[in-house]
């Protein structure tokens, strides 16, 4: 009978560790650190008055157009921010939204009928060197901090297909303009 509950007690420790962990939907909480990020500044929306920008943040190894070519993850946001004259991305708390019209909002991602994304995505990679998988984004904030010196703190928290992804980036970000002919 001792061997019995020797034996049971650990099952039974285990199996109730297991079921509260399905109590929280059993998804994961994917958090990065974002190890590099940069933006690309595509000038003001005439209609709506906003100005536009791509923002990128990535953990991994990149190759063009965010192709991560390590284990890693990425996130694309397509911004819309007030008009300040300027191309570097300003201060604020973007709210997710379908529309860009909008001052202080990201624009969700959408899967087109080819598998690709518009609009802003999160990409996965896992160690084992499997493809990256794009995920649009369909809620979340963005929350950016610049500081006297030029140093941001950029907080994504957004969910792509039901994946909750937390990214950090605390550094410099160089902004590109896109409005001006190579």
């Amino acid at each position: 009978m001792e061997k019995i509950l020797r034996w049971f007690l650990p099952v039974a420790i285990l199996l109730s560790a297991m079921s509260c962990s399905k109590e929280n939907d059993g998804r994961a909480r994917y958090e990065f650190d974002a190890e590099w990020a940069e933006a690309y500044y595509y000038g003001t929306d005439v209609r709506s008055g906003v100005d536009c920008y791509q923002l990128d943040l990535a953990q991994g190894r990149t190759g063009e157009d965010l192709d991560l070519i390590s284990s890693g993850a990425v996130v694309r946001l397509l911004i819309s921010a007030p008009a300040a004259g300027g191309i570097d991305l300003p201060d604020g708390l973007y709210q997710g939204s379908a529309h860009r019209e909008d001052a202080y909002t990201f624009n969700y991602g959408t899967l087109q009928d080819d598998k690709s994304v518009a609009g802003s995505f999160v990409g996965l990679r896992a160690n084992n060197g499997s493809g990256t998988q794009i995920l649009p984004i369909d809620r979340g904030k963005v929350s950016v901090k610049v500081s006297g010196d030029g140093h941001y703190e950029v907080r994504a928290e957004v969910t792509a297909a039901t994946k909750p992804v937390r990214f950090v980036y605390r550094g410099t970000i160089r902004t590109l303009d896109c409005t001006e002919p190579d």
